[in-house]
């Protein structure tokens, strides 16, 4: 196979022991193995679909993520892996990521995942405080995922994620700094940190806004999380890459860094996402459609989904997602791929009317660290 372009594969498995309280992502409390073993062999069917439709395209990262893929029996991600390479050209030193939950993965699991050529673990830990890992629903405690963190590297993993959580009702400041210093001793090459956002439909807010049970953590107070972070990482040697992620320098993560650097990706599985052949598409969301499609030997995707932006729509996409990065949006690289300088197209009063939030320097165009606060006010100005 000629290949000619990098590619990013994200597989999703929409699987969950149990719905946390707040989720809402597109997946589904499921404890029938049976069930994953099928859905594993849609998504083996799914890539055959697909495997014409990505000649000459190389494979550089490959995500598995959910839901939670660690809840797969292990015959069925094999099969997974093994469509993989044998329907896409997988790069060697390609980064290939699985999300794990430390309720759900073993030791056992941790080996079979080496042997697949899984190179990059994502932990869903969110927190150190048993008590905040209560409020999120979550099915393990603390020592849980210091010891699983453990056994990955006795596993021979040397390039791992930690995802935490802050700005959760009933979590103080200092509940949150004692878990990214925890999270800091354990040195993950990568750590994740996500303000809570509490979205309608989910447990979490009805107990927050409706019964109101719960208290939400002030703006002011989840601001001071995010900037200790950020110190803390800064502190200990993480490069604070992109908004929500730092990492030791050369861990960055380079599937998650295509989303944002205008790179091509395409998504398998249920209701994922593709950024494909100048096309944004969505598989279908509804189970009983995926599988129809699937049935018929063809790529589940949404009709209704699929978008073709207008150019200027593309160039708001363009510098939108690149200012998520610390680096920010390259002028020449703007005016190589559109054919137009940024601020012939957008207002040079921007960087006027955010002074000290966004910056432009050597033609980087970047957020500042007080810019991220109100980065998606910043970011307004591009769409």
């Amino acid at each position: 196979m000629t290949t000619t372009n990098d590619l990013g594969l994200y597989v999703h498995v929409p699987f969950c022991r149990g719905k946390c309280s707040y989720c809402d992502f597109l997946s589904f409390a499921c404890q029938n193995d049976q069930l994953l073993k099928e859905y594993a062999r849609a998504l083996a069917v799914e890539m055959r679909t697909r495997r014409q439709d990505v000649e000459g395209y190389s494979v550089d990262s490959v995500f598995i993520g959910g839901g939670t893929p660690s809840l797969m029996p292990i015959e069925s991600f094999q099969l997974l892996m093994r469509e993989v390479r044998d329907n896409f050209h997988v790069e060697e030193g390609a980064e290939i990521t699985v999300e794990v939950n430390p309720a759900s993965l073993t030791r056992e699991k941790l080996e079979m995942y080496r042997e697949c050529g899984i190179n990059r673990l994502s932990i869903g830990v969110q927190s150190f405080d048993n008590r905040t890992l209560r409020i999120l629903g979550r099915l393990h405690d603390k020592n849980e995922a210091f010891n699983m963190i453990q056994t990955a590297r006795k596993a021979g993993f040397d390039n791992i994620n930690i995802d935490l959580i802050f700005g959760v009702p009933t979590q103080t400041l200092k509940n949150w700094i004692d878990t990214v210093r925890q999270g800091i001793f354990l040195q993950p090459e990568h750590i994740s940190l996500y303000s809570l956002q509490l979205e309608k439909g989910t447990d979490l807010y009805r107990r927050v806004y409706d019964e109101e049970s719960l208290n939400a953590v002030p703006e002011i107070v989840d601001r001071e999380m995010y900037h200790d972070a950020v110190t803390l990482l800064k502190g200990a040697g993480y490069h604070h890459y992109e908004i929500s992620n730092a990492a030791l320098p050369g861990y960055e993560s380079r599937h998650n860094t295509k989303y944002w650097s205008y790179q091509e990706y395409l998504g398998l599985g249920l209701g994922a996402s593709s950024f494909f052949r100048g096309q944004r598409f969505k598989n279908h969301e509804k189970m009983s459609r995926y599988i129809k499609a699937i049935k018929e030997n063809k790529p589940p995707v949404d009709e209704d989904s699929i978008e073709k932006y207008t150019e200027r729509e593309e160039m708001g996409i363009y510098v939108f997602t690149g200012l998520r990065k610390a680096e920010g949006v390259n002028l020449k690289e703007f005016r190589d791929r559109f054919g137009v300088d940024l601020f012939t197209v957008y207002d040079p009063a921007i960087l006027r009317r955010h002074k000290g939030m966004i910056n432009l320097y050597d033609d980087q165009l970047y957020l500042t660290e007080a810019g991220m606060d109100v980065s998606n006010r910043i970011m307004a100005e591009f769409v």
